[in-house]
């Protein structure tokens, strides 16, 4: 994947400030181009070494890697830090801002401009009275689970916290709000013992000594997590998982503790409390091909190969040619193609 606008920068300010003309030379020479002819020394040091990785990123197929490689293998130790980082990038953002991945290591992830900007309210905006509740809704396969890759991306490269996931997904209509405490609590490192135990278990309705507990327990966290509970629009999840699974975000909610943060995913069901109007929340929808065509203009926009005109709408209308309806075995080939395409984009192949 070739390297964008703002990992070229990055490259560069590393070899302007560790590395010199002499050795620089050397590895064009290595990699069989003319350093001498790269504006004869007449352009800032720093000029020069943008100019000789954009050279090499702008071959068919691009031959930046190579270079990356040498410096890997030739650099003090920051720069080999610099080229390892970026021969494997976890995301990449067309504006350089993590909120706006478009890609998560391979995977796409493709509009959702609410959840970009609600979701800031876990990363740049937090306070004393920002939200700690995350709804995404959505009875259809349409990138629930995939807030999921979104949100651990962002947990790591923004704000250092821990995700982690509870999948709801095939645990059966057995599965009982004790269970889902029980788990949580598992997941949390917190004193399992300390859940009361109760004369009528699998308590499908009342969970009021279970929530008292959890609450009592996680004011002395002191790690920092967001949860996700995924699956809550899953046949088998009872409506007694689902509503422990509310009980347990507002009551993040409620204290708006720095450690815990809670997203429900595929939360459906209507929320009238006024004391949660201001949590975060999004309707998640596969996107149509407008959106898929802004997907593939932005990473055709990175490689050496733009496309021009309408041609990013008309590759995403072929895209979506061959389906009829969307069922999810239809969207989950239909993002693989996607993320097929995007990767030829980017390397400036283009169909």
């Amino acid at each position: 994947m070739p390297l964008n606008d703002i990992q070229i920068g990055q490259l560069a300010d590393a070899l302007d400030e560790h590395s010199d003309d002499g050795r620089l030379q050397l590895m064009a020479t290595d990699l069989g181009v003319n350093w001498a002819n790269l504006n004869n020394g007449i352009m800032p040091f720093r000029a020069r070494v943008a100019t000789l990785i954009r050279y090499l990123n702008g071959q068919l197929p691009p031959r930046d890697t190579e270079l990356l490689e040498m410096v890997r293998e030739r650099g003090n130790a920051h720069l080999k830090t610099v080229a390892a980082q970026l021969m494997a990038p976890t995301y990449y953002s067309p504006t350089g801002d993590a909120h706006d991945a478009i890609v998560l290591g391979r995977a796409a992830f493709i509009a959702r401009r609410i959840l970009r900007d609600r979701i800031r309210e876990f990363t740049t905006d937090v306070s004393p009275f920002s939200t700690r509740m995350l709804v995404v809704r959505g009875g259809t396969p349409g990138g629930k689970s995939y807030t999921w890759e979104y949100l651990r991306h962002l947990a790591h490269v923004t704000v250092g916290v821990q995700p982690i996931r509870l999948r709801l997904k095939d645990k059966g209509e057995a599965y009982t709000p004790r269970h889902l405490f029980e788990e949580v609590f598992r997941l949390l490192d917190l004193d399992l013992s300390a859940l009361p135990s109760l004369n009528d278990d699998p308590q499908l309705a009342r969970i009021d000594a279970l929530l008292a507990t959890f609450k009592g327990k996680i004011v002395g966290l002191k790690r920092r997590y967001w949860l996700v509970i995924d699956d809550l629009n899953e046949p088998t999840v009872t409506p007694g998982v689902r509503e422990a699974a509310f009980a347990m975000a507002e009551a993040a909610e409620e204290l708006k503790l720095d450690y815990l943060w809670i997203a429900l995913l595929g939360y459906n069901d209507s929320i009238s409390n006024p004391e949660l109007r201001y949590i975060a929340q999004d309707d998640a929808e596969y996107p149509q091909p407008a959106f898929v065509a802004q997907h593939l203009q932005a990473l055709s926009s990175s490689g050496p190969n733009p496309l021009q005109g309408s041609r990013a709408k008309e590759i995403a209308d072929l895209l979506f040619q061959k389906y009829q309806a969307l069922d999810k075995a239809a969207m989950m080939e239909l993002t693989t193609r996607v993320e097929r395409m995007g990767e030829k984009l980017q390397q400036g192949l283009q169909p």
